[in-house]
């Protein structure tokens, strides 16, 4: 064999030997361990989710990550709350009813979920309970948004014709909050049963300034409104916009 075939022969087992002796000498390379899923941060994280998905109008996949969530943690109340919500825009009032108790005995001082609940129950024709509940949302005074319960029990005594404590309810909404729209459209319709109609024009002229457009039900009360105080080019105007005239 030639001279430098053997001088690489050497070099490779000198290579080799270097090589073997190296990885010998070295422990074997610790794996390190797997932290645990923090199923609670997860299930928080489907819950966002949802809700943003939700709020997106995408309810078939708002579905699918609250159920996650709920699956994750059981105990999470939030997921809970907006699955309910969810459920009842579906108008799947037991699955909703199911949720909203599941929620508000996790966390029964959570404002949100007592509102909601609450506004739950009067849409279901249980103005005592509702009533009781969106008191309770409304006197929490670190609750941002006070003024949401306070309109969902104006709405509800409206509906249940107690119009003296609907018109309590909705003066201390718009105390808090005067450009709401659903305060001032539900002021006009209680005026109007009340029939104080210039007053009720009033708080349906300040809820027009502040949407783009009337629905049909406040167009309603506005043929009514002006009807009953005999501007009935006023009157026409709404009729004309409700497709009537």
């Amino acid at each position: 064999m030639p001279r430098h075939g053997k001088q690489a022969l050497c070099g490779l087992a000198f290579f080799l030997a270097f090589g073997l002796a190296g990885c010998a000498s070295k422990s074997e390379p610790e794996i390190p361990e797997r932290k645990p899923i923090d199923k609670q941060k997860l299930s928080k994280i489907y819950t966002e989710m949802g809700a943003a998905y939700l709020a997106e109008g995408q309810p078939h996949i708002a579905i699918k990550e609250l159920q996650k969530a709920i699956d994750l943690d059981p105990d999470n109340a939030g997921a809970h709350g907006s699955i309910a919500v969810l459920y009842e825009k579906l108008e799947m009032e037991d699955k909703a009813r199911r949720h909203y108790r599941l929620a508000i005995k996790l966390q029964p001082d959570d404002p949100r979920i007592v509102n909601n609940y609450g506004r739950f129950l009067c849409e279901q024709g249980e103005p005592r309970k509702g009533l009781k509940l969106l008191a309770r949302a409304a006197n929490d005074r670190l609750y941002v948004n006070r003024w949401v319960p306070m309109i969902n029990a104006g709405e509800c005594a409206l509906k249940a014709g107690d119009l003296e404590q609907s018109e309590k309810w909705l003066r201390q909404a718009l105390e808090l909050n005067p450009d709401s729209p659903h305060a001032l459209a539900t002021m006009a319709r209680l005026k109007a049963k009340q029939g104080e109609y210039f007053s009720a024009r009033a708080f349906l002229q300040r809820y027009e300034s502040r949407v783009k457009t009337l629905p049909p039900l406040m167009l309603r009360l506005g043929v009514e409104i002006e009807t009953a105080l005999g501007d009935e080019e006023a009157a026409r105007s709404y009729r004309l916009k409700l497709g009537e005239d």
